[in-house]
């Protein structure tokens, strides 16, 4: 949900947390702050450009409350939005050709609140000691949760839930259900750089897809939603898993045939995924069949091919093989992705 900041006025990202589902295995114990949600650690923690920034967390009986910024455009179709359009990126390395589609920002769309809760997290492993960068309970003195947290149970508030900022809606309200290869590069080169700082920190995310992912109309992204990562020492081998939490339609193939896995090369998979949808607007795999085997099917838009460059990436990433499938360094420095980020000023 959204909320203000009562004293400074701005708007933020409010995730709620039902503390009765997230699992025994998914909580971290902190000598200062008591036991939060591994997620709330972590995004406590990471500090990157891509990735959805912590602000607050509060909690009461039922719930800790992850204060986030908002990042992102309210999307619409070009169809229900009359006037100005706005093309995305404003900026890219490569000129946009004439087939970029126009994304436009929505006004607010009012309804009521899902009562869907938050999936659970797997296990994690690894000994990190880590200091938690925000106190947990809530603070009237900074603006946020004076009211909130003493509402009665029996008297909820009635909510409005705003038109979405995920790269889901983003793609899907564009011209052509599918992002210019242009802006698909700008996009993905994005993920690509949260994936590997997480990476370098020991942290794989597990749930990476356009619904993950929130995008402005300039098509700058960030990660959001750490309820499924899990967390191991950067310094040695990384864990094998048995349990999976993720999104099926992104699974890898060994997971999808129910083989312990490795978080790292499962987390490229998801990248190849993702960029067949940015591409093309479609899985990479008809059937999970195809998925299980590796078998990838590029469906090239009408209106343009795509580079064999940027389908030779999706094909490193979608190796049926774990351990000759890419990993994260190989993808960040594919012939594909160099110079994608320069005009932001970006390594």
């Amino acid at each position: 949900m959204t909320a203000r900041h009562r004293i400074e006025g701005h708007e933020v990202a409010v995730k709620f947390i039902i503390k009765e589902k997230v699992p025994e295995h998914a909580w971290w114990e902190d000598d200062v702050f008591g036991r939060v949600p591994t997620e709330v650690m972590l995004l406590s923690l990471v500090n990157h450009e891509n990735i959805v920034k912590c602000l607050d967390l509060f909690e009461d009986e039922v719930y800790f409350y992850l204060v986030q910024e908002l990042h992102g455009t309210p999307w619409v179709s070009k169809k229900q939005k009359k006037g100005k359009q706005t093309s995305a990126p404003g900026k890219l390395a490569v000129p946009t050709p004439a087939t970029t589609p126009l994304l436009s920002p929505s006004a607010s769309i009012a309804s009521m609140l899902d009562s869907e809760g938050p999936r659970t997290p797997p296990q994690l492993s690894g000994n990190c000691q880590l200091p938690l960068g925000k106190p947990v309970g809530a603070d009237v003195q900074n603006g946020f949760g004076e009211e909130l947290l003493k509402l009665p149970q029996d008297a909820p508030p009635k909510f409005t839930r705003r038109a979405s900022h995920d790269l889901f809606e983003c793609i899907e309200q564009s011209k052509h259900k599918r992002l210019s290869e242009n802006q698909a590069r700008y996009v993905f080169a994005q993920v690509v750089e949260a994936v590997y700082y997480l990476d370098s920190q020991g942290i794989t995310h597990c749930d990476i897809k356009d619904e993950n992912l929130v995008v402005d109309s300039d098509l700058r992204v960030k990660l959001i939603d750490f309820g499924s990562a899990v967390v191991a020492d950067p310094t040695k081998p990384r864990p094998t898993y048995h349990l999976f939490f993720g999104t099926t339609a992104y699974a890898s193939s060994e997971i999808l045939c129910k083989q312990p896995y490795k978080a790292p090369p499962a987390e490229i998979w998801t990248l190849g995924v993702l960029l067949s949808y940015l591409l093309t607007g479609h899985s990479p795999f008809p059937t999970e069949q195809d998925a299980k085997e590796g078998r990838v099917v590029v469906r090239e838009p009408k209106s343009g091919r795509i580079s064999k460059s940027a389908i030779s990436l999706m094909h490193r990433c979608l190796e049926k093989d774990p351990h000759v499938r890419a990993d994260i360094l190989e993808v960040r420095n594919h012939p594909w992705l160099q110079g994608a980020l320069e005009s932001r000023g970006c390594d």
